[in-house]
C-alpha cells in the first residue's frame, strides 16, 4: 500500500499543534514496513511555488495510493485517495474578510474530495458536521492526539510555583488577558513558553504551579495532556474540546453571566496554593494515560487500509 505524506505544513510553521501532530505520524510512517511511503518534503528555505499551499502537488502518484497532506490539500488523480485531518474550525469562529475566504476555500475543496476526514476530538466532529452538514458521517473519524514521552515528573526539580501559559498570546481567544488578571490578583509569576525545546517545556511545566489554559476553543489541546503527564495541574476553561481531554473535571472552570472566568480562575489557583496537590497530579497523570501517539497512529494506519482494501480487495 502507498501512502503519501504531503509536508507542506512545515512551510507554514515549525512549531505549533498541527507540526507537532504530523511530526509523530511522519516518524512512525518512516519506520512502518506494512507501507510504502512516499514523501512530499519542503525543507526550510526551498524555493516554492507562489502560493504553494493551495495548489495540486506537482506529483504524480502511482495509483492506487492513500494522499494524506498535513494541511487541506488534494491529489486529484485516478486511483489516489485523499485523507483530510480537521483539527479545529478556528477560521469559522474566530477569522474574517480575505484570509477567512481563501481558507473556507481550501478547506471545503478538501473535504469535497476526501475519501475519509480524520478529526481530532468529538466536538471538532461536531463543529465540521455543524458547518459542512453534506459530509457523510460514515466518513468521519474521531482519532484522538497522543503526549509524548518527553514529558514526565523530573524529582530532581525544584517547584518555583509560577503559573504558566502556553499559546499565542497574541491571539484573542487563547485569552492571554484571564491569565495576565490571575497573575496580577495571586501576586504569582506568569511564565509563557514559545519556541522551547519539549526538555525545556518538561522542566516548565515541573517547575509551574501549574497550566493556565483559559482558551475559548480548542480542537484538541495538547499542551492539557503534556502538562499532566509532567505531573502539572491544568487550570482550564470548560469549553470545546477540553472537557474530552482533560478527564477529571475538579480544575475546570466555567464563566457565564454570574461568574467570571478570572475569579473562577483565581479561585482555584488559591486551592492548589492551600491544599495538597497530590490526589489532582496523580489523576492528572493516570488521565494522560488513555492517550498515545501510537495510539493515534495506529488507527490512522487503519483508515489507510480500510479505504485501500476496500477499493481494491
Amino acid at each position: 500500500m502507498q501512502v503519501i505524506y504531503d509536508n507542506i505544513i512545515y512551510s507554514l510553521q515549525r512549531y505549533g499543534g498541527i507540526s507537532v501532530v504530523w511530526n509523530e505520524l511522519l516518524s512512525r510512517a518512516r519506520a512502518d514496513r506494512d507501507i510504502d511511503l512516499v514523501i512530499l518534503d519542503f525543507p526550510a528555505g526551498q524555493d516554492l511555488r507562489m502560493l504553494e499551499r493551495y495548489r495540486v502537488p506537482a506529483f504524480h502518484a502511482k495509483a492506487p495510493a492513500i494522499f494524506h497532506s498535513s494541511y487541506f490539500r488534494i491529489l486529484p488523480q485516478e486511483g489516489v485517495y485523499n485523507v483530510t485531518t480537521v483539527h479545529d474550525l478556528t477560521y469559522h469562529f474566530y477569522r474574517h474578510g480575505l484570509a477567512k475566504k481563501v481558507h473556507l476555500w481550501e478547506e471545503e475543496r478538501a473535504l469535497r474530495n476526501s475519501e475519509a476526514v480524520i478529526c481530532v476530538s468529538e466536538n471538532t466532529k461536531r463543529d465540521l458536521l455543524h458547518f459542512y452538514p453534506w459530509v457523510k458521517e460514515e466518513n468521519i473519524h474521531v482519532i484522538y492526539n497522543g503526549v509524548g514521552d518527553e514529558f514526565y515528573p523530573i524529582k530532581s526539580v525544584e517547584k518555583k510555583g509560577y503559573l504558566l501559559f502556553i499559546g499565542n498570546n497574541q491571539v484573542a481567544y487563547k485569552r492571554f488577558d484571564v491569565a495576565q488578571e490571575v497573575a496580577k490578583r495571586t501576586g504569582l509569576e506568569l511564565r509563557t513558553a514559545s519556541n522551547v525545546t519539549r526538555e525545556q517545556l518538561n522542566i516548565m511545566y515541573n517547575e509551574a504551579l501549574c497550566l493556565l489554559y483559559p482558551s475559548d476553543y480548542e480542537g484538541f489541546g495538547i499542551p492539557i495532556l503534556e502538562a499532566q503527564k509532567a505531573g502539572c495541574p491544568v487550570i482550564a476553561q470548560n469549553t470545546s474540546s477540553v472537557p474530552e481531554v482533560i478527564g477529571n473535571g475538579e480544575l475546570l472552570v466555567s464563566h457565564d453571566k454570574t461568574v467570571r472566568m478570572a475569579d473562577a480562575m483565581v479561585d482555584k489557583v488559591r486551592q492548589l496554593l492551600s491544599q495538597p496537590t497530590q490526589s489532582i497530579i496523580e489523576k492528572g497523570m493516570q488521565n494522560a494515560k488513555r492517550f498515545s501517539w501510537d495510539k493515534t497512529y495506529a488507527q490512522t494506519k487503519q483508515v489507510y487500509e480500510d479505504i485501500y482494501y476496500n477499493h481494491h480487495l
